[in-house]
């Protein structure tokens, strides 16, 4: 999901950051919701399954890797750092779950070695045309 989420993101990074000021934070949350559920739903089975952490509900941990995400693509974008895979923002992501750093940098790196070969851009806009029919 972060892998993805990076793709989209880097692409419609100007419409993420206008998104709170011109819609104001009631349409962002209904805009949001599908995306934020599925999250939640994925952060609750990495807990259920002692993968990730589990010290605060599945909500928040989703929110907190949520606001983690919105940081790093600001900072990627801002040239601090360079990201483009979003190996280095997933591999946080995982980390800031509870996965352990080296697992998390090897599970990741396994992800983008699958995608390999296959056309990653496609997978990308099956992504964002599913969020955006949500």
């Amino acid at each position: 999901m972060a892998l993805a989420a990076w793709a989209v993101g880097d692409q419609y990074r100007m419409l993420i950051s206008l998104g709170p000021r011109d819609l104001g934070d009631e349409a962002i949350r209904a805009t949001l919701a599908p995306a934020r559920e599925e999250a939640t739903a994925t952060v609750r089975r990495g807990q259920d399954e002692g993968v990730f952490a589990d010290h605060v509900p599945a909500p928040v941990l989703a929110l907190m890797l949520e606001a983690l995400m919105l940081a790093l693509a600001a900072e990627n974008a801002a040239s601090t750092w360079a990201d483009p895979a979003g190996e280095a923002a997933a591999t946080s992501l995982l980390v800031a779950a509870g996965v352990a750093p080296q697992v998390a940098a090897l599970r990741v790196r396994d992800v983008l070695h699958e995608s390999e070969g296959h056309e990653r851009r496609s997978d990308v806009r099956r992504f964002a045309a599913s969020a955006r029919s949500h």
